[in-house]
């Protein structure tokens, strides 16, 4: 037989899974994990543009997201102020797309990506 303490257990979770499925049918939009990490995360969005060891800054941060997602491969690389590094292939010869974790959280949310 099934205890009272998990009958409580799984009533009070079956009760939060109505209370936000009623607010999502009235049109509330609850934040993805995505949104929630760029909203707190107070840093300046920077992208730059690294051509033969030189970084150039990039201000346009929409351009910047959808060069970087036409590179072969993000992975996460720690340089001074950037936290993400986009390329296309390997060697010197190579323009490469550096962005902090601001900026890469912003193109995370960009339907392109």
């Amino acid at each position: 037989m099934v205890s009272e303490k998990i009958w409580f257990i799984i009533n009070v979770s079956l009760g939060l899974l109505t209370v936000l499925l009623a607010l999502t049918l009235a049109g509330l939009q609850l934040p993805t994990l995505g949104q929630a990490q760029y909203y707190f995360d107070k840093e300046e969005p920077l992208c730059g543009v690294d051509w033969k060891g030189e970084i150039t800054p990039m201000q346009d941060l929409d351009r910047c997201c959808l060069q970087a997602r036409e590179q072969l491969e993000c992975h996460r690389e720690t340089d001074n102020d950037f936290d993400w590094l986009c390329q296309g292939g390997t060697g010197s010869a190579v323009v490469k797309y550096r962005l902090n974790n601001k900026a890469y959280n912003y193109c995370g949310q960009q339907p392109y990506w």
